[in-house]
């Protein structure tokens, strides 16, 4: 590896640290846009290196990012540059993937570095969170536009600590004994914070665990965590004292720590009661959708959809109130593509996640490629209830893991993926 290759990965870990450990409050620092525009000016300069794989899922997110760029052009007629380049990000973080392409001898440096990442990730969260809950105006430090660095959206720390916990359970991250069982108390721990705020997060670690455990096909792996399994309870009799423990103030929707309100988080689910606080939460959500799949599926904008530009809160007449900050896009990224785009672009976007459900099916599906599969999809559920791969918080873990994974299926004969 060239001096300067590995400059550029220390840079990528760099900002894939931040963004994991401080989410939403480093998100308006533009590190991974710098990140990103270096990688290009790279790729450009290097074209004829770079070899892309002749693989249906490339193939339509080629087509994906070339539609962007139309409408990136359409939206400069009518609306701003700025928001129009903003609105555009919901295709082109996908640009990361040429350059891990192009960089992929090198991508096992960026995993090493990745798993050690993860590796810290409970003990850093358990210090944040415990900051941003104890100390005084520890919230008013904004060093990157009107938002606090301590910020976090617990959505997004669920899927966090889901890639954790799988990168553990498949030996990827290696600690001493006593490290390990503190980081499996710790993880316990952050999900039931996690859940107190975010039922979607909850859902998301659940539905991600089901999957990863019902489409592996190490049965060695698959009788240790059924083995595993039995520890739970140990973990849980040490996380949940000290949750309960832990008092918080009440965030914008009115939750606080208390194992009442996970219990209502959990029943709010299919909660139907009107003037809870869950319910309106759902309520505002599925107008908002209903409206999108009527004026596309049966509406005049079936073919082109909206168009990037401007902000579909205002466009669709939705109350900005129902949200914390500016609310902007629907809370679901395919809705929004959908909004955005149009029919026959949904259609294209739901048949590219289909092939890639397609690749649990393959016989010779290797273990590095098959827990990249699982996060990838954890990544699109938990964008199926937030504004999550629309900014860089998630879309950058998120096509990084994507690009990692093609390298794995298209390029990589026998993993070689080693544990940190």
């Amino acid at each position: 590896m060239s001096f300067w290759t590995k400059k550029y990965f220390d840079f990528y870990l760099l900002c894939y640290a931040l963004y994991a450990y401080l989410n939403k409050g480093i998100a308006y620092s533009f590190l991974v846009e710098a990140l990103l525009g270096i990688g290009l000016l790279v790729v450009m300069f290097r074209f004829k290196q770079l070899e892309i794989p002749k693989e249906r899922v490339v193939i339509l997110l080629i087509i994906f990012l070339g539609i962007n760029l139309i409408y990136m052009g359409r939206g400069f007629t009518q609306y701003g540059i700025i928001n129009v380049i903003r609105d555009s990000f919901l295709i082109n973080y996908a640009l990361f993937i040429a350059i891990l392409f192009l960089f992929r001898q090198h991508t096992n440096y960026l995993l090493k570095g990745i798993f050690k990442i993860y590796a810290l990730y409970p003990v850093i969260q358990l210090i944040h969170f415990l900051i941003l809950s104890y100390l005084p105006h520890a919230d008013e430090f904004m060093p990157f536009g009107n938002i606090s660095l301590l910020h976090y959206k617990y959505g997004d720390m669920a899927v966090h600590l889901f890639i954790c916990t799988l990168l553990m359970v498949t030996g990827k991250i290696q600690l001493p004994f006593r490290f390990t069982v503190l980081n499996y108390i710790l993880i316990g721990y952050l999900f039931l914070v996690a859940s107190t705020f975010s039922r979607a997060g909850m859902v998301c670690f659940g539905m991600s665990g089901l999957l990863f455990f019902f489409t592996l096909s190490d049965l060695n792996l698959k009788k240790q965590l059924l083995y595993y399994l039995r520890f739970v309870p140990i973990f849980l009799l040490v996380a949940i004292p000290l949750y309960q423990l832990t008092k918080t103030k009440e965030n914008f929707q009115g939750r606080k720590t208390g194992i009442t309100q996970l219990t209502e988080n959990i029943t709010s689910l299919t909660a139907t009661e009107k003037g809870s606080t869950q319910s309106d939460n759902n309520v505002w959500r599925l107008v908002w959708w209903g409206k999108i799949i009527e004026y596309t599926f049966g509406g005049q904008y079936f073919m082109l959809g909206k168009g990037l530009g401007m902000s579909l809160a205002v466009d669709d007449d939705i109350d900005p109130s129902t949200s914390d900050g500016e609310l902007r896009s629907p809370h679901n990224f395919h809705l929004n593509l959908l909004a955005r785009f149009g029919v026959p672009f949904f259609l294209a976007w739901l048949y590219w996640i289909f092939l890639h459900l397609q690749f649990f099916k393959r016989r010779v599906l290797s273990p590095d490629a098959h827990w990249l599969l699982c996060i990838f999809f954890i990544f699109l559920v938990n964008a199926s209830f937030d504004v999550y791969l629309e900014g860089p918080m998630g879309a950058f873990p998120f096509w990084t893991i994507t690009g990692l994974l093609y390298i794995e299926l298209f390029f990589t004969p026998h993993s070689k993926i080693r544990s940190a």
